[in-house]
């Protein structure tokens, strides 16, 4: 298998300009989705450079009705105590983006629960698609939620993203998008519904996602605060390596 990184992953967003220090990306039709409205540094910034690249951020922001701020920065490269200090004295929230890594292979060993029926998406389904996507928005408040589940509906099967659905007892009860390329077959937006989490669900959504993948490696990004890492380490995903990711809200 050959090596992985971050830039194996997908960024659901325009990709407007770009140099040797950094790539800006904007998602002009959806402002409000961060990962989408984004700055990804390549080399890591000094205190000067990214006081003032905030600032043409936040009007580069501000003029499509983005509110927010967000930077990542160059895998496995700590942020250094004098700017992490600044970071967070401007307010922002700072978190840990890690890679993970596994074989196809590994993957169609964890399918075990039967009763599953997963579905890839069409226009027959994608209400039952947005139904549980919807649990997963709606916490980050009515207007993002409003927002995304629109776009999707009206680009589902337009983009890049093919998107399962997996029922149980012909109830949509987990979802997950794939982004699949030559090399990998990337995992993202993937969740069930917490009345049917530990019950295999998930394991069997994977599994499928294996089957998909045939011999090419599967990959995704993990919260480094989030419990869900623990299971993928625990099914046989391999770390690959971290990013620092910094997010203001409400600017």
């Amino acid at each position: 298998m050959s090596k992985i990184t971050f830039k194996d992953i997908y960024i659901d967003g325009n990709k407007i300009t770009e140099d040797s220090r950094k790539a800006i990306y904007l998602l002009p039709p959806q402002p409000l989705k961060y990962a989408s409205n984004t700055w990804i540094y390549k080399t890591m910034p000094t205190m000067n450079q990214w006081l003032k690249d905030i600032e043409v951020q936040k009007k580069m922001h501000l003029n499509q009705s983005s509110y927010h701020l967000s930077f990542s920065f160059p895998a496995n490269e700590k942020i250094d105590e004098v700017l992490l200090e600044k970071i967070r004295e401007l307010g922002f929230q700072i978190g840990v983006l890690e890679l993970y890594v596994i074989e196809a292979k590994a993957l169609k060993e964890l399918s075990r629960k039967r009763d599953v029926d997963i579905q890839l998406v069409s226009s027959n389904n994608i209400n039952d698609y947005l139904h549980v996507y919807d649990a997963f928005a709606r916490p980050f408040g009515d207007s993002y939620a409003n927002m995304v589940k629109q776009h999707i509906y009206s680009s589902y099967n337009l983009d890049d993203i093919e998107r399962l659905v997996a029922y149980v007892n012909h109830q949509p009860v987990g979802i997950v998008d794939i982004i699949m390329t030559d090399k990998t077959i990337e995992i993202d937006g993937f969740g069930v519904l917490e009345d049917f989490q530990h019950q295999g669900i998930g394991s069997e959504i994977q599994a499928y996602v294996g089957r998909m993948a045939n011999e090419r490696p599967v990959i995704l990004v993990a919260d480094g605060k989030d419990t869900a890492k623990d299971m993928y380490l625990r099914q046989g995903y391999v770390y690959q390596g971290f990013k620092y990711h910094i997010l203001k809200e409400n600017i």
